[in-house]
């Protein structure tokens, strides 16, 4: 019977995809972690990072809103050109590493890309199936024209 009365939702094919793509960026965070060489602060960033992704794939894999994985993905892909071309607070990344040849730039900036394919395609989700959830009264519908005040 609790079976019966529990509301299910299911997620769509879109959500399945995008949340199965941010776990892929998730296995590729450990990955870097596994094979390049960090200290102790940059582990633990890259481990934040892939945890905070789990989670957003996560609630978007069972049909949750994609706009927190559309947020976290903009900002590790920031994050990730920032540290390629030693923006301010990310200047530490290549100085310290010794160990991250050259090969080292073109992995991060091929995850920020991936980072942002993902951003974009939760702001599609989003829009996508912003039509399937009520709107409030005072919102107003983008199929309206917009009033202009008086």
């Amino acid at each position: 019977m609790a079976a019966a009365t529990r509301q299910t939702t299911r997620a769509s094919a879109g959500h399945r995809a995008l949340g199965i793509a941010s776990l892929c960026l998730a296995a590729a965070h450990l990955l870097v972690l596994a094979v390049l060489p960090h200290t102790l602060w940059w582990t633990l960033a890259l481990l934040a990072m892939a945890l905070w992704c789990v989670k957003c794939s996560w609630c978007v894999l069972r049909g949750s809103s994609p706009l927190s994985l559309l947020a976290m993905s903009a900002l590790m892909g920031a994050s990730h050109v920032a540290m390629v071309i030693g923006m301010p607070w990310f200047t530490g990344h290549h100085g310290a590493h010794a160990a991250h040849g050259t090969h080292h730039a073109p992995v991060m900036l091929g995850i920020a890309a991936a980072e942002f394919l993902v951003m974009f395609g939760a702001a599609w989700l989003s829009r996508h199936t912003a039509g399937s959830v009520p709107r409030r009264a005072d919102q107003p519908d983008s199929s309206e024209p917009a009033a202009l005040p008086a």
